[in-house]
């Protein structure tokens, strides 16, 4: 039986995923702006406005350790910055929907390394979910008819497969003390921080605009990406993660590219397909078989943060 802080868990994780699957329309607003430099205000942006809240809420915030510096650092690095970039680029020289097949394929690889780190064998209930999930991703995205693939673009995904995978992978040390709100802040500062930095680096190499004023509807795009698809998704994947751990959480993955379609269909822009239906439903059935597996299916570092982290971050705060 689902437990009630399972049950938030899965509301948390379908929330963030839907929000991530639906900021598809959004990133293409910003593909012509500056994207190192729009990238770095997008997670500035989001970690003063996380940081206000927190201040206003008087929470104190736990301080890392040089560790936990480490992995906050490959987060931002890996998680977000790197994740973040390498899909816009990917989505502009490539198919959205055949970058979509890759990033689905999230959930087989947070299974299979969180139990290579774990030095384990994972549950097989728990991967033969993650392959349904993975299948049902890309049937999805497949049968949207989407266009040749493009050899980079193939690339670029799989760079932003390994940072959607390292969100997950690369959270779970940090967040048993440090908690949700700590974690999101500091690892969404030195995101920003990084982005423009390396912005920087390129404009006084090229010439080019690190930023520039951006245009009406290229500021709502960049507000909802650093509002509620950076602070807000942030916030809700890790809380996930602390309710039902990192392997479970990863398999929400999944839905991503299953929402995208859902917000295209919404916003009149095209329609669902049979295969993609299909596709849908088998994510369902991935995630709720996956869900099943148990607690001691959550490979991900040796950490399972629904069992070892009472007192995790929502709590607290």
């Amino acid at each position: 039986m689902v437990s009630v802080q399972e049950r938030s868990g899965i509301a948390l994780a379908v929330g963030a995923t839907a929000l991530v699957g639906g900021s598809v329309a959004a990133s293409d607003l910003v593909s012509t702006y500056p994207v190192l430099g729009g990238q770095g205000l997008r997670y500035l942006a989001a970690a003063l406005l996380l940081l206000a809240w927190v201040r206003v809420r008087r929470i104190a915030l736990p301080r890392p350790t040089a560790r936990e510096w480490g992995w906050l650092a490959a987060l931002g690095a890996v998680g977000m910055a790197g994740c973040s970039v390498l899909m816009i680029e990917a989505t502009r020289v490539g198919d959205p929907g055949s970058v979509g097949v890759v990033i689905g394929a999230a959930p087989l690889v947070i299974v299979l390394v969180g139990s290579v780190t774990a030095r384990r064998r994972p549950s097989g209930r728990l991967v033969l979910a993650a392959l349904v999930v993975t299948a049902g991703a890309g049937i999805a995205q497949l049968g949207s008819g989407g266009g040749a693939v493009d050899p980079l673009a193939v690339v670029l995904s799989l760079g932003a497969l390994a940072g959607a995978v390292g969100m997950t992978v690369l959270a779970a040390p940090v967040l048993p003390r440090l908690g949700t709100l700590a974690a999101t802040v500091y690892s969404c500062g030195l995101a920003g921080v990084m982005l423009l930095v390396a912005g920087a680096g390129v404009t006084a190499v090229t010439g080019a605009d690190l930023v520039r004023m951006p245009t009406p509807t290229e500021f709502g795009a960049l507000v909802y990406l650093a509002v509620m698809v950076t602070a807000v998704v942030c916030v809700a994947w890790f809380a996930a993660m602390d309710r039902l751990g990192a392997a479970r959480t990863g398999l929400f993955n999944g839905v991503i590219p299953v929402a995208g379609l859902v917000a295209v269909t919404l916003a009149g822009v095209g329609q669902v397909t049979a295969p993609q239906a299909a596709g849908a439903l088998a994510v369902l059935a991935g995630v709720v078989l996956g869900l099943t597996a148990g607690r001691t299916a959550q490979p991900v570092a040796g950490v399972g943060m629904a069992d070892r982290a009472p007192e995790n971050a929502s709590r607290r705060a």
